[in-house]
């Protein structure tokens, strides 16, 4: 007969596996013209703040990124975007939502955005919607990549699953036309 201890041990085991598993997100795969499509916002800039906080009830943390807008390619955002998302740290209190993004302070980003709440809005397809900017040391030429998604798993129309990869380098211009269409416009904050 098993001690205790050995079905305590096993049963621990077995929660600790199914926790892991259970830990991972699915998002519906989109398409850059999909994301054009449904985003109400699409504009560059670089991150300007950063702040995590309860919400009214105390229940849940979540995290706005503050983003100066250097170009709108989409929707009439004004200077500055406020972007929120779910987890964050206060408190000493950590709460982590799986592949969720992560900002830096000063880092220059391409986003799709849905409207949150007025005034606030949400980044399109969960994670889906932000996008790295490179520039060409060179020529100064401005790169989109796509960012891999910690922790998350990608479900595309079929059903089948995939783990969140890189995305390949695109001019900019190249990739807005892809996502917007041909003649996509740019309004430049000054």
């Amino acid at each position: 007969m098993k001690s205790l201890a050995q079905i305590l041990s096993t049963s621990i085991l077995a929660l600790l596996i199914l926790v892991s598993v259970a830990g991972a997100t699915q998002i519906i795969l989109q398409s850059l013209d999909q994301m054009g499509d449904n985003a109400t916002a699409v504009v560059r800039g670089k991150v300007a703040a950063v702040r995590s906080f309860w919400n009214d009830t105390h229940t849940k943390i979540f995290t706005e990124t503050t983003i100066a807008v250097d170009e709108t390619f989409k929707g009439q955002p004004g200077e500055a975007v406020r972007v929120v998302q779910l987890g964050g740290t206060v408190d000493n209190i950590r709460v982590t939502a799986h592949g969720a993004l992560m900002w830096k302070q000063g880092e220059e980003i391409l986003l799709f955005l849905e409207d949150y709440t007025p005034g606030l809005y949400q980044v399109a397809g969960f994670s889906q919607g932000k996008f790295q900017i490179e520039r060409d040391s060179r020529t100064g030429e401005v790169y989109v990549m796509r960012p891999t998604l910690s922790g998350a798993e990608i479900i595309g129309g079929s059903g089948e699953k995939s783990s969140a990869g890189e995305f390949q380098k695109m001019p900019l211009e190249k990739f807005m036309e892809e996502a917007l269409g041909e003649g996509t416009s740019i309004r430049k904050n000054q």
